[in-house]
């Protein structure tokens, strides 16, 4: 049984609208086409690529139980992520990857659920260069859901 690729994850909302337009408008996913499930839900796509599916079968719970940490995507534009993160109010957390010229961006979406971006290149070295970020995003991460 040889995995070949990622396919999607899947978030549990209290809010489905609310959830849609925060991985839409903050995070960059295209609320695209579904199929007709017993249930409310959207599929979130990256290019034609379904890889968030937002669910309302079951609600989350306030209190962490499960294994799931977080999810990662490459991205690009370190400042103004950083910048629209801030107008919006969400709260966020940068690091330095040990060993690598990445830097990493944490925050929450409303129901909780973590998001890193990570980020490379030209920006993310002079970032790095510059010193004052916090290194390891393995210890000390701290984020809070949003309000």
């Amino acid at each position: 049984m040889p995995i070949e690729a990622l396919d999607h994850y899947n978030i549990c909302t209290s809010d489905l609208d609310r959830a849609r337009r925060f991985y839409s408008d903050v995070v960059g996913l295209r609320d695209g086409e579904r199929p007709p499930f017993g249930r409310p839900g959207a599929w979130m796509y990256l290019g034609t690529q379904a890889i968030l599916h937002i669910s309302t079968s079951r609600v989350p719970e306030s209190t962490k139980r499960d294994a799931f940490d977080h999810v990662a995507f490459r991205a690009s534009g370190l400042s103004a992520t950083r910048e629209k993160l801030d107008r919006l109010g969400i709260r966020h957390q940068s690091f330095e990857v040990p060993d690598r010229n990445l830097v990493q961006v944490f925050f929450r979406d409303p129901d909780g659920a973590e998001i890193e971006l990570i980020f490379s290149g030209d920006e993310a070295a002079a970032e790095i260069a510059a010193g004052g970020i916090a290194v390891d995003a393995t210890r000390g991460r701290d984020t809070a859901p949003v309000a």
